[in-house]
This record gives structure tokens, sequence and C-alpha cells, in this order.
């Protein structure tokens, strides 16, 4: 921006905060003069919420102002003036009727109605019985001649059409729906676009990411270019549960801190399974696990040892030959004996589970004895990481 349109605005701006609190500071004593009109015309028992809704919303209104916020003083005013007005219709017709007897010499009395302001409205008629005003407009004042009364006018000594509230059209220099009093920036328009709307500056760049919003893919959150503007999302590519951004190996399942894989000699680890490369060996027939496998089931539970929040099912299948009942049973006492035994070496029971299949999953033919070999396994199946 130009060092002479920087004045302008500097200019424009000091003479728009003026010009507001001139008009709140003038809106408010009118706002006041009224409540002390209701509160004389018997609003405190006609009309009491109303007295005290105006009167406290003035003493807001004073308060907003005196803290530099002429925005929320408005509010008040406008709901002062609300309350006053509804204060002051309410109390028409319970104040006590005025009138002056007056004994004649013929010993006759007359009733005479007072006129207190002078004006020709009678004070049982006057909705301002103690200011002159104007009959069309019972008997209240119209200051400044727009044809709306003082008590009804947020501007009463500016003219200024009924559909405004009696005050002049506000001037808008840059054409963007704000009246230059309010908007901060009066020579440039507000873009409008959801964001920061209510203080007529223009914001080509929401997120401050130094990309402007007409070119970034996400304008309110804010990213690098080579994003297109929006933030970053961290993965997990190898399924590790290590983060890319601090895992020293995100293309490879591992273990924390670092998320490289540990080498095993009789297993392989990825994010769904501990692959075993030799089966675990039991006695013929029966559940017990051989000592042969020892060496396996070790280095299953060193996996769990690496990966503390792993939890994993044991399964235990069979070939078809036998009975299915038996061969349910059977797999289901091996699947549990494999996990007696890591429980014994320190895995918390929690963190392992056990289920038979018996001969219902089969991964190769039974028809051979090579087949059938392959059916006769125990599988490690990891459903948590943490």
């Amino acid at each position: 921006m130009s060092r002479a349109r920087a004045v302008l605005v500097v200019a424009a701006l000091a003479a728009a905060s003026c010009v507001t609190g001139g008009k709140l500071r003038e809106n408010t004593a009118v706002v006041r003069s009224d409540v002390e009109k209701a509160r004389k015309s018997g609003a405190a028992r006609c009309a009491p919420r109303e007295l005290a809704m105006a009167e406290a919303n003035v003493e807001f209104a004073q308060h907003e102002m005196a803290y530099g916020d002429p925005k929320r003083a408005a509010a008040h005013l406008d709901t002062a003036e609300y309350n006053v007005k509804k204060a002051l219709e309410m109390s028409q017709t319970c104040a006590p009727t005025q009138v002056t007897i007056a004994k004649k010499a013929t010993d006759k009395v007359r009733i005479e109605k007072t006129d207190t302001d002078g004006d020709g409205v009678p004070d049982v008629d006057d909705r301002c019985p103690e200011v002159a005003g104007k009959a069309e407009l019972a008997g209240c004042a119209d200051t400044d001649g727009d044809g709306i009364a003082d008590a009804e006018d947020r501007c009463p000594t500016e003219a200024g059409p009924a559909e405004n509230q009696g005050c002049p059209i506000a001037k808008d220099t840059d054409g963007d729906g704000i009246p230059d009093d309010i908007d901060r920036c009066p020579l440039d328009p507000e873009d409008k676009d959801g964001f920061q709307d209510e203080d007529g500056c223009p914001d080509p760049d929401n997120d401050g990411d130094g990309i402007v919003d007409a070119a970034d893919a996400c304008p309110l959150e804010p990213g690098p270019l080579e994003n297109h503007g929006c933030p970053k999302v961290d993965v997990d590519t190898d399924g590790d549960k290590i983060l890319d951004s601090v895992d020293k190996c995100p293309t490879q399942f591992g273990p924390p801190p670092d998320g490289c894989p540990k080498k095993y000699s009789l297993i392989e680890v990825d994010k769904n399974q501990i692959r075993i490369k030799q089966q675990v060996r039991f006695a013929v027939a029966k559940f017990r696990v051989l000592p042969v496998s020892y060496k396996l089931l070790n280095e299953v539970v060193s996996v769990m040892n690496d990966f503390p929040k792993m939890r994993i099912v044991i399964e235990g299948h069979t070939d078809s030959r036998g009975k299915a009942d038996a061969n349910m049973k059977l797999s289901s006492r091996r699947a549990e004996a494999v996990l007696d035994y890591i429980v014994a070496k320190g895995i918390s029971p929690d963190r392992v589970e056990s289920i038979g299949y018996g001969s219902t999953n089969p991964v190769a033919t039974n028809r051979t004895a090579k087949g059938r070999a392959t059916n006769r396994r125990t599988e490690f199946k990891i459903v948590a990481l943490e």
C-alpha cells in the first residue's frame, strides 16, 4: 500500500471512529431522556420489566463506550430503545389523569385538562407531556424533522428514512456493504469468504501460510506449497504403529523405538502375523509341546517383548483324518498348550488367546501326505499393536 493511501485509510478510520462515538453519545442522551419520561408516565407501575431493561442497557452501553467497543455499545442501545418505547406505550393508559377543578362565581365546577408542555396536546393524550412536540406525533418532538418522533428515532438530530430507524444512510466508500463508520478498511472491499467478514477488510490468505486463498486447496488450514496449501498428514506406511516421521525404517515392519526390523532365525513378523518357519511339534495325537519346538516358541516370546503392546491369537489346525469333533478338541488343546508355554515365559495372559479350528480351515489338499502335513499347523495372528 502506498504512503498516500495509508494516510487516507488512517484518516478515514479516525473520522469514522469520531462519528460513531458522537452518534452513540447523542443516542445515549436521547434514550436516557426517554427513560425519565417513561418513569414519570408511570412505567414503574405499568411496565416495570421494560423500564428496567431500558435503564440497564443504557448503563451497559456507556460502559462499552468507555472500554472502546462502539459495536457492543450500539447493540445495548438498540435493546434500550426497544424497551423504553414499549414502556412509553404501556404507560400511556395507566398514568393518572391530570385535571384542574376550578370553582366559579356561579358555583359550577368545570374540569380542565392540563397541558404541561403547552404544545396543544393534553397531558392525558401526550406521549411526551413534558417536552413540546407535534400533534401528529402524539405530542412528541421531532428535532431533525424527518417525521419520526425523537423517542423512536435512533438519530434524533440527523434526518433519515424510517427504514433506517431515522438515521441517515451511512456512506460505504468501497461498496462492500459495511458502512465506513465501522469498516476497518473503508477503501478496500471485504472479500466475504466466510473468514472475518465483519471487519470490512479483505483477507487474501486466510490461514497465513503464504499461499493466496485462490490457489490454496485448504484456505483455512496452513500447509506447504508442495502440498497445495494443505497440512501434511503423517502416515504409517509399514503398519508398525510408528509414524513415518519418526520411523527410521518406514517401509519395513519393526518394533519401537526406531521401527527397524529385528532379525529372528525361526520367524518373520509383519503387521498381520508372526510367521513361523517350522511347525510347532506335539506328541502324536496329543497336545503336549515337544522340546524341539521350545526355541521356536522362545522367539515368539521375544517378539511379544519387542512389541509390548502386541496382542495375538494362537490358532490350532488339524488335517481331515479322524472324527471332526475329535480334531476340533485336539486343535483347541494344542493351541491352549502353546498359550500356556508363552504365558509361563512372562507374557501377560490378557495379551494372548487361543482357538481351535480342527480341520475346517485347510490351506492345502488333504489327499496327499504333504498336504495333510501342511494343514497340521499352529498360527500366530496379530490382532492389535496398541
